[in-house]
């Protein structure tokens, strides 16, 4: 009876293309309350966060396969030995896959076009994707809340990779696209570990390694990365054009483990949120544009991500985004990529190509087109 409930449920709310995970039968009750993911990117998952989602929906998909290599080489800008990753501003988008459920809140009033879309005709260069561990499939899934805030534009974490991995190999000339993830379940040490494991297993079922912007790359000989990006920078446009770069939005034991108990990110394939001082910092997550230590971190060298208009401010003021422009983050997050409520335009880069040099960082010279300037 419990089954068919939630079925029922799930219709009263909104029946989407893909059937969500439901709560397994002993969560029910505690999954209909938000948790810390009802407010954007509330950082650490709380200690009674719901079990994992066990999906009794549509089948499981194939096991992993290998990734496609990619053989062509990336036309190269006018500067690209001279621009870092570190030199530009790019617009980014919150909860990239999400799309408005029928009960809407007012932190979900949003829909996101496809991932690609997003690429190809709004700008956006920095994606952000939840992802929740389907436990009977073993595979990770993309998706804010169970029952509350279910829908999405792409089911699987293979599904949403694999868009992004289509639209980078027919524009290789794209400058680095960030790939913000954030994990939202909690687990022990050991199963974090198993888990982290399984999702960088996914990301190289949809991108060999050699397209992935990774920290043991930007260390390299270095003690540490910290070091590394203070002696010798981020590495160059003309080294990472056509790659991704991954990072994860946690600060929370899922980190300490990570990062080998807070040492490093040595043999990991993503970067993870810090903050100035870590040994393992590379890049940061500090999302109000108007902090004090954002352009401290972006003048430091390090990657920044702030939020510019979301769909929970009840006023959809310029001068945050203003701010965010101003402070030299690099990724400026966003729900309104396009079009905001009312028919305001949303969020944009100025003078962007679509993104633009960085106001504090890049060098003398630099030019949007300089940073990317793919065929139109």
């Amino acid at each position: 009876m419990r089954s068919c409930v939630a079925a029922v449920s799930l219709c009263l709310l909104g029946c989407i293309n893909v059937t969500p995970p439901l709560p397994p039968p002993d969560a029910a009750t505690a999954d209909a309350v938000p948790d810390a993911a009802f407010v954007p990117d509330a950082g650490a998952v709380p200690d009674d966060a719901p079990a994992e989602v066990v999906d009794r929906g549509p089948p499981c998909p194939a096991a992993l396969g290998a990734p496609t290599p990619r053989t062509a080489v990336p036309p190269r800008g006018p500067m690209d030995d001279a621009l870092r990753i570190n030199h530009l501003q790019a617009k980014g988008t919150h909860n990239s896959y999400h799309l408005r459920p029928a009960i809407i809140g007012p932190d979900w009033d949003y829909s996101h076009a496809p991932l690609d879309e997003q690429l190809e005709s709004q700008g956006v260069r920095a994606l952000e994707l939840d992802i929740r561990w389907d436990a009977r499939c073993g595979r990770f899934r993309v998706f804010h809340l169970p029952i509350l805030d279910p829908r999405t534009t792409c089911d699987l974490f293979t599904d949403c990779l694999a868009l992004v991995r289509r639209w980078s190999d027919a524009h290789p000339a794209h400058h680095p696209l960030f790939l913000q993830i954030e994990p939202k379940d909690a687990w022990d040490a050991p199963t974090t570990e198993l888990r982290m494991t399984a999702m960088e297993a996914e990301i190289l079922s949809v991108f060999p390694r050699q397209l992935v912007v990774t920290p043991d790359e930007v260390r390299g000989d270095a003690a540490s990365l910290p070091e590394a990006i203070r002696t010798r920078g981020w590495p160059t446009l003309g080294a990472s054009r056509g790659r991704v770069l991954f990072f994860i939005d946690r600060t929370d034991a899922l980190r300490d483990v990570y990062t080998h108990g807070g040492r490093d990110l040595a043999g990991r394939l993503a970067f993870i949120d810090s903050a100035l001082g870590d040994p393992f910092a590379g890049v940061m997550v500090l999302n109000n544009p108007n902090r004090a230590d954002v352009p401290a971190a972006v003048r430091a060298g390090y990657l920044v991500r702030v939020f510019s208009w979301t769909a929970g401010n009840a006023v959809l003021d310029p001068a945050v985004t203003a701010a965010g422009l101003a402070s030299g983050a690099h990724i400026i997050s966003t729900d309104f990529p396009d079009t905001a409520r009312g028919g305001v335009e949303g969020v944009r880069i100025p003078g962007g190509a679509p993104s633009r040099c960085n106001p504090l960082t890049a060098p003398a010279g630099c030019t949007a087109e300089a940073v990317e300037a793919l065929p139109r």
